[in-house]
C-alpha cells in the first residue's frame, strides 16, 4: 500500500479531509500539523512571540528548529508522497530533502504574493497548485509552471440536514476583521433589509480592540463575533434562506471554500462575480453580483422566489467535480505521469 504524508497548517479543516481523500485512494496516510506564525503555537509560545520585538528573526529561528522535526518524521514514515498544504513551515532544504526519496505536491490555499516564504518552494516540489489563476499567471512571467487546483467541499462536513427550519433569511459567514471590502458590503445588506432576519457570523474584531462593542453590542442580533466550528456552520447553511458570500481582497480569480462547501449544503448562494466562478456556473445556479448594488438586487430578488431548484443544481455540481476526493485523485493523477 503507498504512503502519503500530509503536512499542513493546523487553524484549517482540510487535513482530515485531504487525509480521507488519501485513504479512500488507497494510501496509507499520516498527518503533521504545524502552527503559525511559530510552530509549535501553543500557549508558550504564543506569548513568547506575541512578547518578542523581532518577529522575524522569531520566526525564522523557529522555522530553522523545526526543520529536523520534519526530516525525522519523513523517515520515520517513509511516505511515496509527501502533500503539503501552504508549507510556509518548511525549508527549501527540507523539500529537496524530501524530493530524494518521495514524490512532493504542494497545495497553496492563499495567494503565494501574500506568502513570499513561499514563493521559492515551486523550484523545490514535483508539483505545485495554487487556488487561484491569477497565480498561475504569476509564475508564469518568469518561466515557472504552477497548475490550477481550486478550493473544495469536505462533503462529509457540508450536507443537507433534515427538518431543520429556514429561520434565516440572509446569512454571511466569514472574516471581517481583515476585509474592509466584507466589512462594508455586510452593513450594505444590514441597511438594504431592515426586516429581515440578517445573521454574521466570524471574526468582526477582536475584545481588546473594541471592548465597547463587545461589552453593548447593539447589533448582537445580526453578529456572531467568535469562530464557529463547521458542524455548526454547516447548520447554519441549512437554516439560512439565501447566503452571501464575499471574497477576500486577495482572491481575483478563483473560488474560496465557502463557494463550494455552501452549494454541498444545499444553501442558495449569492457570490460575487470573478471568471472562474463565471465559468464554473454559468446558468443561473448561484446568483453572482459586481457591485454592492447588483449584491443587494441579488439578495432580493432571492428572498422573493424559491431559489431550491438552483440551489439544488449547484449542489449537483459541485459533487460532480469539486470535493476533496476529486482534487486529490487530480493530484495522484499528475503525480504519476
Amino acid at each position: 500500500m503507498p504512503k502519503a504524508l500530509i503536512i499542513g497548517p493546523d487553524f484549517y479543516n482540510f487535513n482530515e479531509a485531504v487525509r480521507a481523500a488519501f485513504a479512500s485512494a488507497g494510501y496509507e496516510t499520516q498527518v503533521l500539523k504545524y502552527g503559525t506564525p511559530v510552530d509549535p503555537y501553543d500557549s508558550f509560545s504564543r506569548i513568547s512571540y506575541k512578547l518578542t520585538r523581532d518577529k522575524e528573526a522569531a520566526r525564522l529561528r523557529n522555522r530553522r528548529h523545526r526543520q529536523i522535526h520534519y526530516a525525522a518524521a519523513f523517515d520515520a514514515f517513509n511516505p511515496d508522497l509527501v502533500f503539503i498544504l501552504n508549507g510556509e513551515i518548511l525549508s527549501t532544504d527540507t523539500l529537496d530533502f524530501f524530493r530524494k526519496r518521495a514524490r512532493t505536491a504542494l497545495w497553496c490555499f492563499d495567494s503565494v504574493r501574500h506568502i513570499p516564504v513561499v514563493q521559492d518552494h515551486i523550484d523545490h516540489v514535483d508539483r505545485f497548485y495554487c487556488y487561484d489563476r491569477s497565480d498561475i499567471e504569476f509564475y508564469r512571467k518568469s518561466g515557472r509552471e504552477a497548475l490550477f487546483l481550486p478550493q473544495a467541499a469536505d462533503t462529509c462536513i457540508y450536507h443537507p440536514l433534515e427538518g431543520v427550519k429556514k429561520d434565516i433569511d440572509i446569512l454571511f459567514v466569514g472574516d471581517l476583521y481583515h476585509s474592509p471590502r466584507r466589512q462594508r458590503y455586510v452593513q450594505e445588506v444590514i441597511r438594504a433589509f431592515p426586516g429581515k432576519t440578517v445573521k454574521v457570523a466570524g471574526i468582526y474584531k477582536p475584545w481588546y480592540k473594541g471592548l465597547k462593542a463587545a461589552l453593548c453590542d447593539v447589533d448582537r442580533r445580526v453578529f456572531t463575533n467568535r469562530n464557529l466550528p463547521p458542524e455548526k456552520v454547516n447548520e447554519l447553511y441549512n437554516r439560512a434562506r439565501v447566503v452571501l458570500n464575499i471574497h477576500n481582497e486577495q482572491q481575483k480569480d478563483g473560488a474560496n471554500p465557502k463557494v463550494f462547501e455552501i452549494c454541498a449544503a444545499g444553501a442558495y448562494q449569492v457570490c460575487d462575480a470573478n471568471p472562474y466562478i463565471r465559468q464554473l456556473f454559468p446558468d443561473g445556479e448561484i446568483g453572482l453580483y459586481e457591485t454592492p448594488e447588483q449584491m443587494i438586487s441579488r439578495l432580493g430578488e432571492a428572498l422573493d422566489s424559491d431559489m431550491s431548484q438552483e440551489a439544488a443544481a449547484a449542489r449537483k455540481k459541485v459533487l460532480d467535480g469539486h470535493t476533496f476526493d476529486a482534487r486529490i485523485a487530480q493530484v495522484i493523477q499528475d503525480i504519476n505521469r
